[in-house]
């Protein structure tokens, strides 16, 4: 090889390193150069708001802040990411306890005030806790000889059913023990309710839930009737399967098909045969959601079905979590599909018979919807 062809040879390899590493780098920086073709907007936006109007940009952005801004661009309100969760925190004590059994059966609930002490915030008059002499106001400065110094302690009021905690209150600057006796008389029952009137059987339900799905068992088999009222008014829905065994009880064979937005599809199904051959009125309103629709959706195709009140939430969507950081990321995961209707998102279910009504006036005098459902079953 002469001078020259060393030299051409010297100058191609500096060429084709060079070339390997900008594509490298291009490679590396792929995705970040992909994003701001995809999404100018923001760069332009950038410019104009430091450069025009000369807004600062946010100082300090928590990452939920920021994965939620990107996040919006799905157009899919129900895909968020809720981030860390501080279960030490002031927010998360009190917002556990006060939905756990212990105080939802004694009918209290709890706080701290603007200098952080813990009292209680709320005592009912007619439940176990106001029976036991405790009133709302009351500071509690100890748990079990334990200095209510974090917000942690708090917790320690839930315990188990039929234990006494040792509590020191003050009330009006003084203080005083008190044993407070922790009660649960029947934790399945929290949320349903069932009442005969005539041959008809009422069952009122909240969510779907195991705890739920007993207690309407229950229900069924203690009491002989004619014909049933299902009232999901407000139910926000919970777990498909409990939708699924609800329905089984009386419809034949169906499927509830959950297909996902990836290709894969999951099937659920009621079993052969009925337990309850009665006609069914069944009562929704703007609030039945999520598998509460389901429920509908099986009970309208596939039993003697008669629906009242108002169009239906419109979720025909199930969900999936991930973890991002140590923050959870909830997101849609894809349509759910019953019988032969279509899906429901964004639409809701229409009743057969449409009759507006404030939820307000669930259960009074002025509850309208219910009395229609049971003039048809009369």
């Amino acid at each position: 090889m002469n001078k020259k062809e060393k030299n051409f040879t010297s100058i191609v390899g500096i060429v084709i390193s060079m070339a390997v590493g900008a594509g490298g780098m291009y490679l590396a920086n792929y995705r970040k150069l992909d994003f701001m073709n995809r999404y100018p907007e923001f760069v332009e936006f950038d410019k104009y708001i430091e450069e025009t109007l000369m807004i600062d940009a946010p100082a300090n952005p928590t990452m939920e802040d920021t994965v939620n801004a990107y996040l919006s661009l799905y157009g899919d309100k129900y895909t968020v990411y809720e981030g860390k969760t501080d279960i030490h925190s002031k927010e998360y004590v009190t917002e556990e306890t006060n939905k756990s059994a212990i105080a939802r059966n004694m009918k209290f609930e709890i706080g701290f005030n603007s200098d952080d002490e813990l009292l209680f915030t709320k005592v009912e008059p007619d439940g176990k806790a106001a029976e036991q002499g405790v009133l709302a106001g009351d500071i509690i400065k100890y748990i079990d000889g334990q200095a209510i110094t974090e917000y942690k302690v708090a917790k320690q009021i839930r315990g188990q059913n039929n234990t006494a905690a040792k509590l020191i209150i003050e009330r009006d600057g003084k203080e005083f023990e008190m044993d407070f006796l922790r009660y649960v008389e029947e934790i399945d029952s929290l949320g349903v309710e069932s009442e005969m009137f005539g041959d008809t059987l009422y069952i009122k339900f909240d969510d779907m839930t195991a705890s739920s799905v007993n207690i309407i068992e229950t229900a069924l088999a203690e009491n002989e009737f004619e014909k049933l009222i299902l009232d999901l008014r407000n139910n926000g829905g919970g777990e498909t399967t409990i939708a699924v065994r609800v329905a089984d009880a009386f419809i034949d064979k169906a499927d509830v098909r959950l297909k996902s937005r990836r290709g894969g599809e999951t099937v659920q199904s009621t079993s052969v045969g009925v337990v309850y051959d009665v006609p069914i009125y069944l009562i929704v309103n703007e609030n039945t959601a999520s598998s509460a629709e389901i429920l509908t959706s099986l009970l309208k195709q596939y039993a003697d079905t008669t629906i009242i009140g108002t169009t239906t939430f419109g979720k025909g969507i199930y969900q999936g979590r991930a973890m991002y950081k140590g923050g959870n990321l909830k997101y849609t995961q894809g349509e759910t599909y019953v019988g032969e209707w279509e899906n429901w998102q964004g639409k809701g279910i229409s009743p057969d018979i449409e009759i507006y009504m404030d939820s307000e006036y669930i259960g009074t005098e002025y509850d309208i919807q219910f009395e229609k459902a049971l003039e048809l079953a009369e």
